[in-house]
């Protein structure tokens, strides 16, 4: 006789958000086929087959949705970034998030969905407000293991960690965008961006002392030199000699 495995009952709490992870993926499965604005609340209830008063439970509106998602994103981002914050070697933990993150968006409909989603951001206020939010916390995150970083003099103690964060965010957003387009990054390009990342880190020294300019060098004035053969007179000169000389011809002086 086959014993059949029971399932450990869910929690209240569990079931809840298991039921608002579930409104979040079909709801991401209708943004990616439709849009945003093309998108309906009922055609999201319609496909995670929950009654408009279940779903409304978890969230308000579409913008709440969007928004969550958004919160989600670099919530799961700040979880992975936590994971390598005390690494030995941070170039390394660094492609390792790069490799991460391509392999996160591999799929053209996912790297797509996440630059909608930031591209409602900067017309929805509520989004957008969620979003900054979400981009601070991420920057401070990595601006702050950068620090760790130059502290154990792993990387270069001049760099601006809060700059650098920013600059590194900004490369990864893009290689999402640009893996929307290109669906594989291709290894070649990966490898350039590991030796990038090492060097950088290593020699980014920026002086912030004022550096005098050197003093233009003084103007030499000399005089014009003129340089005619003994027999050689001014073309000016030449030229009078000759009207004088056609002048006695025609008798006028």
């Amino acid at each position: 006789m086959a014993i059949r495995k029971s399932k450990t009952p869910q929690s209240p709490t569990q079931r809840a958000d298991q039921k608002r992870v579930d409104i979040l993926k079909s709801a991401g499965k209708c943004f990616r086929k439709n849009g945003f604005h093309q998108t309906s609340m009922q055609e999201i209830c319609t496909e995670v087959g929950l009654g408009p008063g279940a779903v409304y439970r978890y969230f308000t509106s579409k913008d709440a949705i969007i928004a969550a998602m958004a919160e989600d994103e670099r919530r799961q981002a700040r979880t992975m970034l936590s994971e390598f914050h005390d690494t030995d070697d941070l170039p390394l933990a660094l492609s390792a998030i790069t490799r991460a993150f391509a392999l996160r968006y591999a799929a053209i409909s996912d790297a797509g969905l996440m630059t909608e989603i930031y591209a409602e951001g900067l017309r929805n206020k509520r989004v957008g407000a969620v979003i900054k939010k979400a981009e601070t916390e991420w920057v401070d995150g990595l601006a702050d293991m950068l620090r760790t970083a130059q502290e154990r003099g792993q990387i270069d103690a001049a760099l601006d960690a809060q700059q650098a964060a920013l600059l590194l965010t900004a490369m990864w957003d893009g290689i999402v965008i640009r893996q929307a387009y290109t669906q594989e990054m291709p290894e070649a390009m990966m490898g350039l961006f590991d030796d990038m990342l090492k060097r950088w880190l290593s020699t980014a020294t920026v002086s912030t002392k004022r550096v005098k300019p050197a003093p233009a060098p003084k103007a030499v004035v000399t005089a014009p030199e003129f340089d005619f053969a003994p027999e050689q007179e001014p073309e000016a000169e030449k030229t009078l000699t000759q009207a004088e000389t056609d002048l006695r011809q025609m008798s006028l002086i």
